[in-house]
């Protein structure tokens, strides 16, 4: 019995080394851009968080404000009105004002509550994106490594 090499096993190894080198060689452009959107993405979801946190800080002082205004009116309209006796008009007058300080402060309470629940949405959609980065980050570096395993095989 004579072995013989046989040459073949070689270019079957060869041919599909070329075509893994050649699938890898497609595939990273195409994670780079996967990986590219995601962090554009989840950039985006971040600013837009810091847009709701802004929004919120700005809306608590208006609140604070409001709630001062109102305070304030109500002290004067005990100053000015109690004890004295005034045209019904005038009381109207002040009561309306009142009212009017009292739904501005409801107003941005609510508003103040609208912000937490977008802030709450909005915190939940930056996670997913971060977790999206590193979903593709991850399939980035396999896909390095196995174009360096590649590169030393070959």
């Amino acid at each position: 019995m004579r072995r013989h090499s046989n040459p073949e096993p070689e270019t079957d190894t060869d041919a599909a080394a070329a075509e893994l080198q050649r699938t890898l060689n497609l595939l990273l452009p195409i994670r780079r851009q996967r990986l590219s959107r995601s962090e554009r993405q989840q950039r985006e979801q971040e600013q837009a968080l810091r847009k709701v946190v802004e929004k919120t800080t700005e809306t608590e002082q208006r609140l604070e404000e409001r709630q001062g205004e109102y305070q304030q009116l109500r002290q004067a309209f005990v100053q000015k009105n109690c004890g004295v006796q005034q045209a019904k008009y005038r009381l109207e007058r002040a009561l309306e004002q009142e009212q009017h300080a009292q739904q501005q402060v409801d107003d941005e309470r609510l508003s103040l509550h609208q912000l937490a629940l977008a802030r709450s949405e909005q915190l939940q959609r930056v996670e997913q994106a971060q977790q999206e980065t590193r979903l593709r980050l991850r399939e980035m570096e396999k896909l390095n490594y196995l174009l360096q395993q590649q590169e030393i095989a070959g």
